[in-house]
């Protein structure tokens, strides 16, 4: 988590700046990738204000509180950096699933594709111990982007909606993804 504090108007104190990266480090559990947080602590007489941006996941979010207490504020501010994440990743999920279900019902006289396994192929110089058929879900880049983002899983292969073709969608280091667009020769 790559972490930045802003103090305005303040000496912020080490248990201060300690205190922000303890609960930025709690929005880490809702996020997959890399979290870039820029922490803001402005001070102006009784007034004390947490400006927290959280970049993630191709997500910004902000969230600002302004109370007595510096402490105070920062939590009520991971407060509302949590639900707008929380938020976020159940419309995802919504918009996934959803587009998701219409596709598995059509396969074949209703019933779901299931993977099927075989054991023991061999062709002249090719064997293998197992075989999965797998069905191929054709979905945006978009929804292949949200399906990595939500889950624990390297990489996505799809059928790209917009042209037909096959695509996969993986994570790299420090957090970036990298598209691979396969093609025949």
């Amino acid at each position: 988590m790559q972490f930045t504090v802003t103090f305005r108007h303040m000496e912020p104190s080490d248990h201060l700046k300690e205190f922000g990266r303890e609960k930025m480090a709690r929005l880490e559990k809702f996020l997959d990738s890399v979290i870039d947080v820029d922490l803001t602590f402005t001070v102006e007489k009784f007034r004390h204000r947490a400006e927290a941006v959280v970049t993630a996941d191709g997500l910004k979010i902000k969230a600002e509180e302004e109370t007595e207490d510096m402490y105070s504020a920062l939590d009520l501010v991971i407060d509302k950096l949590e639900k707008q994440i929380k938020r976020h990743r159940e419309k995802l999920k919504i918009h996934y699933k959803g587009a998701g279900q219409a596709k598995r019902g059509s396969g074949h006289n209703g019933e779901k594709d299931e993977p099927s396994v075989a054991v023991a192929v061999e062709d002249d110089d090719f064997v293998t111990d197992r075989i999965r058929d797998l069905p191929l879900d054709s979905m945006s880049l978009e929804e292949a982007a949200a399906k990595l983002s939500l889950s624990n899983i390297p990489f996505v292969v799809f059928l790209d909606q917009e042209n037909g073709g096959v695509r996969l969608l993986r994570k790299m280091a420090a957090g970036s993804t990298e598209l691979v667009r396969y093609h025949a020769q």
